[in-house]
């Protein structure tokens, strides 16, 4: 990869962008503002989607990209929907739950490596390191 582009769209954006969600997924916890409303944030999130996919189309719909994104957004909308319920229930602060959710890339790193066929694309030695310090920051700031 020649240029630093894909990194930073793909990759920095979206944790910007995720991270200023979190915050205001916790103010609205912090208004009283239940679970279900995230309900509500999946819709918004299947019109920008539409929206998108209306100007970009870079390819055909089929039944299964459907099926996956489908998928997708199922697992987006319960992982947020339980963040919301911890944070409006539990009362826990969004600073203690944000390194955990950080693992979410070692889900991730499994999956793709036992059933997409990548794991000949990673190197042991960095994915072993980069999992230790992932795992030992998400209990060092989410124990504190």
């Amino acid at each position: 990869m020649n240029s630093l582009w894909p990194i930073v769209i793909g990759g920095v954006l979206p944790a910007l962008f995720w991270g200023i969600t979190a915050i205001f997924q916790k103010q609205s916890a912090t208004a009283a503002t239940g679970s279900a409303v995230y309900l509500a944030f999946g819709a918004t999130c299947a019109l920008a989607g539409l929206i998108a996919a209306l100007i970009w189309r870079p390819a055909p719909w089929t039944a299964e990209g459907l099926g996956f994104a489908a998928t997708s957004g199922a697992c987006f909308a319960v992982g947020t929907g339980l963040i919301s319920f911890a944070l409006f229930t539990y009362g826990v602060p969004v600073s203690k739950l944000a390194p955990i959710w950080s693992c979410n890339v070692l889900v991730t790193l499994a999956i793709g490596a036992v059933f997409l066929g990548e794991a000949s694309e990673l190197d042991i030695v960095k994915l072993v390191a980069g999992t230790l310090l992932i795992i030992s920051g998400a209990l060092l700031v989410s124990s504190a």
